[in-house]
């Protein structure tokens, strides 16, 4: 006994119940409540958790203590003893009925109290182990995922687990009581002299463990076929005595599956083998050949019959005498490796020795034993068709150095391009400032050194314009041309073109327009789109008549782009001079005329205007004017 134990006492009889409880204090138990009436007991046992529960039978209310301990089993595990005066049939067999642990007839001694309650508490532990033993049983069997069914030494049915319920159609309870060969129902024969079903009812009532019966056909419940791995037990006890079978069964199908996957892995593999388009061949642990296929015969030049006992050291050429018994140890140490080398091979019809490239690799064992000896695959491929793809590379190689020289070269003369221009500013700068003063300070009638420090001027201005023009084209073929993307109003910078074009156009007797229906807003740098247009505008000014216009259009698309439409009266171009328009210092053969320029806008235009994200595209006939048409970016499309 020990004094963990809990009693709660149920008697109506307060000076019977407190002269019990102090009795059972004195011999160590711990009285954890009294309850004078059915429905107190049940309360309180809910609440205490007794570990003992002593009842009288007769009780105050309306619940007897039978009907009271029948409550409490029904919520909570507690050994019972019945308490009573009352020993008529009725009573005990309403007793019996709760599963009671003890009853005990008034008057009783203390002692004999005593005894019941170890006896109750003793029996109850056991209980609860073997409750506990038999659930743990319960939830392995739940947890098998194969098919367990227990049978009685007669061949019926004790239990199915679940597993086999699934299997087989049948729950536990419609299969207990059936003869094992109805819910399972085995087909087929196991031997010339045996049927299926003779067999399984055989060993599970004679108790003999039968060997495992692989790719058994079983007929589940609703007639559909399975193939199951089968094998029968016996269950005895300790003494040996036969208590029954366990028939366990697996499903079969998936190693059916993976046995028909490797026949068929097999047979690809001797497909790939002997059709392979490299040599391949099976070596002993010794090296010779053991199996080759065609594409080495072939590669030989032997048949596979004269090539078995060769190997890689009776074919080798010269110093390579084959693999080096080091290499072989160095491929078993390390079994993931491959051995690569290219080798010299001589051909065994008597032709000219064949550079081969050669991988060598272990083959497993049977049994990946470590004390057998493996053999090795050996993969050959033909260097023929590489040697000459070498060298074919080699030749692209030099093609490639060359054309990275020529690069070079370029990008060094972009180098001093840019660095010449930025050179010749700073005196151009001067030259154009003292030009300017000349002009200021000369004195009145000094015509002739006014004209010469114009000249100077104009000269330096035009000289400039052509470094600034040299030095955009650089930038933006090197891709340095800092551009500062932003919203701009088209109309804006339209109307800030013309008014720098007002004046040549005016000297040129030319009328300038600009024809859009509301603004446009579009992507682009204000600097750069101002250089675009003056460039495109100044050409349109500079090649018309006189009396002619120019006019600028804008056509917004449904798309992301808008159009800008420059139409002019001028002399317009052949389509020889087209071709040739975004050539850089080509002026299409007007360079003896009086009209400036140097035949770089057109290309530094539609350079400015790809890193801005536009395009430049140029329609015109001689004689009918030129229409030049710039695409920008829209704002919402940016």
């Amino acid at each position: 006994m020990t004094t963990s134990q809990t009693i709660l006492i149920v008697e109506d009889e307060a000076v019977v119940a407190f002269d019990m409880k102090a009795q059972l204090q004195k011999l160590g138990y711990d009285v954890v409540g009294i309850a004078e009436t059915g429905e107190r007991a049940i309360c309180l046992a809910d609440h205490l958790r007794p570990s003992l529960i002593l009842m009288d039978v007769r009780l105050a209310g309306r619940m007897d203590g039978i009907a009271a301990a029948a409550a409490i089993r029904r919520t909570l595990e507690v050994p019972i003893i019945f308490l009573t005066a009352h020993s008529d049939v009725d009573t005990v067999g309403r007793a019996a009925q709760t599963s009671a642990y003890g009853y005990l007839t008034k008057p009783y001694q203390i002692q004999e109290v005593r005894a019941g309650i170890e006896v109750a508490l003793s029996k109850f532990e056991t209980e609860q182990q073997l409750r506990l033993a038999n659930q743990w049983f319960i939830n392995t069997l739940h947890c098998v995922p194969d098919a367990v069914v227990l049978t009685e030494p007669d061949g019926r049915i004790r239990y199915l687990n679940p597993a086999a319920e699934r299997m087989l159609g049948w729950s536990n309870e419609s299969a207990v009581g059936h003869d094992v060969t109805e819910v399972v129902k085995p087909q087929g024969e196991v031997s010339p002299d045996l049927d299926a079903a003779g067999w399984l009812a055989r060993v599970c009532q004679q108790g003999d463990a039968g060997p495992v019966v692989h790719g058994l056909s079983v007929v589940d419940r609703g007639g559909q076929a399975m193939v199951m791995d089968a094998r029968v037990g016996p269950v005895r006890d300790g003494s040996g005595q036969h208590l029954g079978a366990a028939v366990l069964l697996r499903d079969a199908s998936e190693r059916l599956a993976h046995e028909a996957k490797l026949l068929a892995s097999e047979r690809l593999f001797r497909v790939v083998f002997e059709h392979a388009p490299i040599g391949m061949a099976l070596t002993s642990p010794s090296g010779e050949f053991m199996e080759v296929n065609s594409a080495l015969c072939q590669l030989i030049g032997s048949s596979a019959d004269d090539l078995v006992n060769e190997g890689d050291a009776t074919l080798s050429v010269g110093a390579d005498m084959g693999v080096s018994s080091q290499d072989l140890d160095a491929l078993r140490a390390h079994r993931g490796e491959v051995l690569q080398f290219d080798r010299q091979y001589r051909r065994l019809d008597g032709g000219d020795p064949v550079w081969v490239r050669v991988h060598v690799s272990l083959l497993p064992n049977e049994d990946n034993d470590e004390a057998q000896q493996h053999g090795y695959l050996y993969l050959m491929s033909d260097l023929s068709q590489q040697k000459r793809m070498e060298a074919q590379e080699a030749e692209l190689q030099q093609e490639r150095l060359k054309r990275e020289v020529s690069e070079l070269a370029s990008q060094t003369k972009s180098e001093f391009l840019s660095r010449v221009s930025h050179e010749m500013r700073t005196p151009l700068n001067a030259v154009l400032g003292f030009s300017q003063l000349l002009q200021i300070r000369q004195e009145p009638g000094a015509t002739d050194a006014q004209a010469y420090a114009k000249h100077i001027h104009n000269a330096g201005a035009h000289l400039l314009s052509l470094v600034d023009d040299l030095l955009d084209l650089n930038r933006s073929a090197t891709g340095t041309l800092r551009m500062a993307l932003q919203p701009l109003s088209l109309g804006t910078v339209l109307r800030e073109v013309t008014d720098m074009l007002s004046e040549p156009a005016a000297e040129q007797g030319v009328t300038l327009e600009i024809a859009m229906d509301g603004d446009v807003q579009v992507h682009a740098d204000a600097l750069r789109l101002r250089q675009v247009l003056l460039n495109l505008g100044s050409n349109a000014v500079k090649y018309n008549r006189e009396g002619g216009w120019v006019t600028f259009r804008v056509h917004p698309d449904t798309g992301s782009d808008v159009a800008l439409v420059i139409e002019d009266t001028g002399i317009g171009m052949t389509q020889e001079q087209l071709i040739r328009l975004f050539q850089p210092f080509d002026r299409l053969g007007l360079e003896k005329t009086t009209i400036p320029g140097v035949g770089l806008g057109m290309m530094i235009a539609r350079s400015l205007l790809a890193d801005m994200g536009g395009a430049l595209r140029v329609e015109s006939e001689p004689g009918q004017g030129t229409r030049m048409v710039v695409r920008l970016r829209t704002l919402p499309a940016a």
